[in-house]
Formats: C-alpha cells, structure tokens, sequence
C-alpha cells in the first residue's frame, strides 16, 4: 500500500505520546509499504529529521506562529476546535490535500490533524478521546479560565470528533474508555499504546532509588500525580520506612516545588533514572485520557510497578493496584521489604511487555488500513460531509 501519515506533531522516537506512536508506527510500516509523512511542525533536530526519512518520505510544512493564530481564530468564528486550527490552519490543509490522491490510504494521527475530507479511504486514530480529556481538564486543579476554556473546547471537541468520524473510514484508539466516547461509526479497533525501547534486566544491586514518579509535569495529571505522592502517598510511607528515597523526574519537575521528596528536573534520560530505581509508581488517577506510557517505561526498567486500578486498567502489565494513600505506602513497603516478590513482579511486567512491541501493534494497524483500502470509492462518498 502507498500510505500517507498526517501528524500535527513530528513523528519522532523520543516524542510525546502521538508523536512517539506516530514514529513507530511509520518505522514497521515502512517495512512494507511505501510512506509518506507530512507535517506541520519541522523536525525538533537533525537527528530527528534523519530518523524519521530513513524510513520514509517526509514533506515537512512548516507555519509561522502568526498563521497558528489566525487558523485557531478561524476555526473558533466557524464553530470547530481552536486546536484545531492552530494545528491544522487552512494553508496547510490544502498541502495535505496535494499529496492525498497518489496514495491508498491515510493515517492521520489526532483528531487535531484532519479538517475535512481527503477523498482517498482514511483511518483516523484519536490516540485518545480529545473532547473526554478537555472535559477532565475542566474538572482539575488549573485556573478558572483555563478551566472555562478547556470546557468550551471540550463541547465543541465533542462535536468536531462526530463530524470527522463521518470522513473517515475507520477509527483507532489506544484505551477502551476512549473508544465508548467516541462516535461508534465507522467502527473503533483499540491499538494500545506500544512499547517501541529497550528492556532492562532485573538487576536490584545497584537500584539507590527506592520510589520513582516520572513523567512531564507541565500535564495537568502528572502534577498533580506528583503532589499527590509527596504529600499524601510519601507521608504515608514514612510511617513505616523513614529511611526510603523518593525521586520525581521529569521535564517541569523543579517548578512543582515538592517537599519530602527529591527531585531532578529536565533530565537527559528519563531511563537511566529508572533503571536505579526498585520501584516505580503510577499514582494518575484518571484526570487524563489515553494509556499513560509511563506504566511501560517502567516495567522495562525493571522496576516492579505500583499503580492506581485507572492506570493499571490501560495494560495487561502485572502490577500492585492502589486507589488510595495507604494502599500506595502499604504496597511500596511491601515491595521494598521482599526483595524476591519484587524481583518476581518486575520480571513478569517485562514479560508481559512482548504483547505491546511495537511490531505487534502495527500488526493490528495494518489489517484496519487494509481494509479501509479496500472500500470502495462509492461506499465511501456516501453519506460524507463536504465542508
């Protein structure tokens, strides 16, 4: 198949999650079919830009902050997502347009990536369900305007995600829970999240790191993941091990200012702190959308893995399940004091692991492109919205 990927975000290995997802998926892709990437966001470095063209062909269509603006405005005056048209303004649509008819089928990777129909069979993954994330967004910890806003947008998020289902052939998303909020035609096939890094032993030797929260601390989730654990979860903990070490990583870290725990703020590799670490935690507590990546990344650590029952739910990843702050501290202490029961749980999360490889994933992927291809041109045109 000739397959052209619509990203928003550049698709790159070391991403955010879609950009992340978007790379893999490109990269086993690649292996056989031919790919086409456009963008609108250049490549965040060489290295990056190489990655990605080893595997395809990439049409890289930059926009100028000033054209994100007046597509988001745009967008906001005709009754769709301002994200919408600061990802996807107009001028950019119609590139996309160019490229689509020497293809078979296209990929678009969000719902913020799409604004109208392509007019060649389409599979549109949402990663997650954008309108559930705002309308979470309006319920969390951030500002009243940024709440207001986040409820408008997740109003009419919810109306876009209907009206671009109907250019669309067939639909994918990462989580089950996303997939019931979502239009339920054309059909929606649930691709997990996948892990596309390395493995690491189970090695407790040289683990200094008893407890380890990672992740970026600008998402609303993740910081509030984190005071969640330094103020409640590592209380707790202390009670019964006043001795143990608790480290928060990640980009943004150093501005949540936390107390009890140590931090370490905009790290070269997140995996190299894991790998020291005996146990990682996973304290969201469903404020977000979508697989929370991080629950991965650590079981491929080696780090046994402590997680609340929303964040266990996205993975078949044996882990211990904790809905509250005693749970947490009752679970960590246990890990921490069974050496063997620890190790026995990190070994069978990695195991685990080979049912979410990148290759498989792709696997499931490839068989919905191949059957959106295979519609034919006239069932695709009914019934379609124009504008």
């Amino acid at each position: 198949m000739r397959i052209l990927v619509v990203a928003c975000r550049f698709p790159e290995a070391g991403g955010k999650g879609d950009a992340l997802r978007a790379f893999a998926f490109v990269r086993e892709l690649a292996l056989r079919h031919d790919v086409t990437v456009v963008t609108t966001s250049p490549p965040p470095s060489g290295k990056a830009e190489a990655a990605l063209r080893e595997y395809a062909a990439v049409e890289v269509r930059p926009v100028r902050v000033v054209e994100r603006v007046l597509g988001a405005a745009e967008a906001a005056l005709r009754g769709r997502p301002g994200q919408v048209g600061w990802m996807m303004p107009r001028t950019s649509w119609a590139g996309v347009l160019e490229l689509a008819s020497g293809h078979d089928v296209a990929l678009i990777v969000t719902v913020r990536s799409i604004a109208g129909p392509l007019g060649i069979p389409t599979v549109l993954d949402h990663i997650d369900a954008l309108s559930l994330n705002m309308r979470r967004r309006a319920d969390g910890p951030e500002s009243l305007p940024r709440r207001l806003a986040a409820r408008c947008e997740a109003l009419t998020l919810a109306r876009y995600e209907r009206r671009a289902a109907g250019w669309a052939d067939a639909q994918v998303v990462t989580a089950r829970e996303d997939a019931g909020r979502l239009p339920a035609r054309p059909a929606v096939t649930v691709i997990p999240a996948a892990w596309d890094g390395t493995i690491a032993g189970v090695d407790g030797t040289d683990r200094d790191i008893d407890v380890i929260f990672t992740g970026d601390m600008a998402y609303p989730p993740n910081r509030v993941a984190a005071e969640w654990l330094a103020y409640e979860i590592v209380p707790a903990l202390r009670r019964r091990r006043p001795e143990a070490r608790v480290v928060v990583v990640g980009r943004g870290a150093a501005r949540l200012r936390l107390s009890g725990v140590e931090v370490a703020s905009d790290v070269p590799s997140l995996a190299d702190y894991l790998a020291r670490a005996r146990v990682a935690v996973v304290p969201l507590r469903g404020l977000g959308t979508g697989s929370p990546n991080k629950l991965l990344e650590a079981a491929s650590s080696g780090a046994a893995v402590v997680a609340t029952s929303w964040a266990g739910a996205r993975f078949e990843v044996p882990c211990l399940v904790a809905d509250d702050a005693e749970e947490f501290a009752a679970g960590i202490d246990r890990l921490l004091g069974d050496d063997a029961g620890r190790d026995d749980l990190a070994r069978r999360a990695r195991r685990a692991l080979e049912d979410y490889s990148a290759a498989r994933t792709v696997m499931r992927l490839e068989a919905v492109l191949a059957g959106a291809a295979g519609v034919k041109s006239d069932e695709r045109s009914v019934g379609r919205p124009t504008g």
